[in-house]
């Protein structure tokens, strides 16, 4: 009946999306404000995180983008002139998670309850599979001993004959309704987990789709370098940096962002224009049309192979002049690029202090089901997660970096890793790269403490390695905030002391000058686009921050005091309206 229901569900979403895709907004949205908006429509905002309808769209996605003018001046008219000569953009966004579904479900009777996301839950299925396998062994042999055992006795009573096992055998009935029961376990857990992925992969491929279209539109990036032929070659490099802390509910969501994030590795992007569209097998009635761009016209996904071989072909059809100006050559007669997706995680809150501190923030106790309950506080502190995440993104970085900029290596003792070897392995395999060796210290050094000096080098890393990053928290308006305006902040400081290169190596991250990128930084926190961006979500342009967490927080991502919500537990404020924590 469940199957039933959410397939159900799936094939209305999927119509209903189709449907906003071609329609103008509605009477009713007209006059809705952004936040209180809960139909399928380009933006989502964070304050829809539990709507069903909306579970496969990314939330609150922007594409932060900060451009660098030149401005000068002739004299003695006194004309002045501007001329962009730098751009850096990043992709900010809430979790990619499945929020509706939860991280805390009843199990089937007389089972545990189902709790965390995707990471955790695939582990829970192996589990659940072994034992499934093992009763199933014993089931067999017992039904054989059985017959062994009558095929003796009937030696001495010609005649007789026993073609079934009598009721009454309680071993054999024992192990026959735990066979039952936990297949019946596995099938729930195989379904949960198989709807819960696709609600999750769906939210990351658009992320990860807006973050490679934001940089193949970045004219002055891919004149300067070849970094459309290396993303060609090796793929396009996604960084993922979560600000989520590894406690309760947050938890949850960092199992699901990982699993969703490593699923991208099956996705290939082309570009295509109507004269030549590469898969003609598809048929134009999947093609999926993009009607609010003059650039792009539809896209496409077809999906091929099954199981682990799944792999996802998107076509990407743009409009034929912007295809002959914009588009490099390296990206054109439909060359395929694959991304390339890894995550970095690092909490920054009081949540993670506390668990850095040794302190249970969630509740041991089994949990209500009372509505009132701050979900949040569900389960127990896991820090070791974040280790294991940083590791496993910094292998698959590494290898990147070694076929980007490959060391001098005459004995060829340095091995090729690909990604999905770096995925499985439980060791770095090759030797630090160069350009590496700080994010590998600070990782190194990372357990029990908020070392937040791992996302800074992870993002820097990915921007000299021609990829792009994308940002995200729980909701992408708070924590992400603080973090985008930082990095734009050592950005135009690196820009400005290295000679117009804003990804310079004139100086580490450890000596810039602090102070300046910080007050920079909340320059663009007050007066820059973040506060319209919560403003957007949740209808008040403030911070979900109260003091006392801003002094839990990294100094460089303190929140400025104007701004500050000062809402209490749960996201509740003082008075008036409620605004998202």
């Amino acid at each position: 009946m469940k199957r039933a229901t959410e397939s159900k569900l799936f094939l209305e979403k999927s119509v209903k999306y189709m449907s906003a895709l071609i329609s103008p907004l509605a009477d009713g949205e007209v006059n809705l404000p952004p936040d209180q908006q809960r139909q399928p429509r380009p933006f989502r905002p964070s304050s829809s995180r539990m709507d069903q309808l909306l579970s496969g769209i990314g939330f609150n996605v922007h594409v932060q983008s900060f451009s660098v003018t030149n401005v000068s001046v002739t004299e003695p008219a006194g004309q002045v002139s501007s001329i962009p000569t730098s751009l850096f953009q990043n992709v900010t966004c809430g979790a990619p998670a499945d929020h509706f579904r939860g991280f805390h479900q009843k199990g089937i009777e007389g089972e545990k309850p189902i709790s965390g996301g995707l990471r955790r839950l695939e582990a829970r299925r192996t589990a659940a599979a072994e034992k499934v396998r093992s009763l199933q062994n014993q089931l067999i042999d017992a039904v054989g001993n059985f017959y062994t055992m009558h095929t003796q006795s009937m030696k001495q009573f010609p005649g007789r004959s026993v073609r079934h096992i009598p009721p009454g055998n309680h071993h054999i009935d024992s192990l026959r309704s735990a066979c039952i029961s936990a297949t019946q376990t596995l099938h729930s857990l195989t379904w949960d987990i198989a709807v819960r992925r696709a609600n999750v992969f769906s939210q990351a491929l658009g992320i990860a789709l807006s973050l490679y279209l934001a940089h193949v539109s970045d004219f002055a990036k891919l004149q300067k370098a070849a970094w459309a032929d290396v993303w060609t070659k090796h793929g396009f490099l996604i960084t993922f940096e979560g600000l989520l802390s590894a406690a309760g509910k947050e938890l949850g969501m960092i199992e699901d962002a990982s699993v969703g994030i490593s699923m991208l590795r099956m996705v290939s992007v082309v570009f295509v224009t109507t004269d030549s569209q590469t898969n003609t097998e598809g048929g134009t009635d999947r093609c999926l049309p993009i009607v609010d761009s003059p650039y792009m016209k539809w896209l496409r996904i077809t999906p091929s192979g099954y199981g682990k071989d799944t792999t996802y072909l998107v076509e990407i059809c743009v409009d034929v002049n912007y295809y002959a100006q914009r588009i490099p050559p390296a990206l054109k007669n439909s060359t395929p690029v694959k991304f390339y997706p890894i995550l970095y995680q690092m909490g920054v809150d009081i949540r993670q202090w506390g668990v850095n501190a040794g302190a249970n923030l969630g509740k041991k106790n089994e949990p209500t089901t009372s509505d009132e309950m701050d979900e949040d506080e569900i389960g127990i502190p896991d820090n070791d997660v974040l280790i294991a995440l940083n590791y496993e993104a910094f292998r698959k970085m590494n290898a990147y970096a070694h076929k980007v900029y490959p060391c001098q290596d005459p004995q060829n003792t340095i091995p090729c890793i690909s990604w999905e070897q770096a995925h499985t392995s439980s060791q770095i395999e090759q030797t630090i790269h160069p350009m590496l060796t700080v994010l590998y210290d600070y990782i190194r050094s990372s357990a029990g403490k908020m070392e937040h000096g791992i996302l800074d080098e992870a993002g820097f890393a990915s921007n000299r390695l021609g990829g792009g990053s994308a940002i995200f928290c729980k909701s992408g308006k708070d924590r992400t905030a603080m973090q985008v305006t930082f990095k734009q902040a050592q950005y135009i400081y690196r820009f400005i002391h290295g000679q117009g290169n804003g990804f310079s190596e004139y100086s580490s991250s450890s000596s810039l000058d602090a102070k300046k990128i910080f007050d920079d930084a909340t320059i663009m926190r007050v007066h820059g686009t973040r506060l319209p961006v919560c403003d957007k979500n949740v209808g008040q342009p403030l911070y979900a921050f109260n003091s006392l967490q801003a002094k839990f927080m990294p100094e460089p991502l303190k929140p400025p005091p104007r701004a500050l919500a000062g809402f209490l537990k749960g996201g509740r404020v003082f008075s008036g309206g409620g605004i998202e924590s």
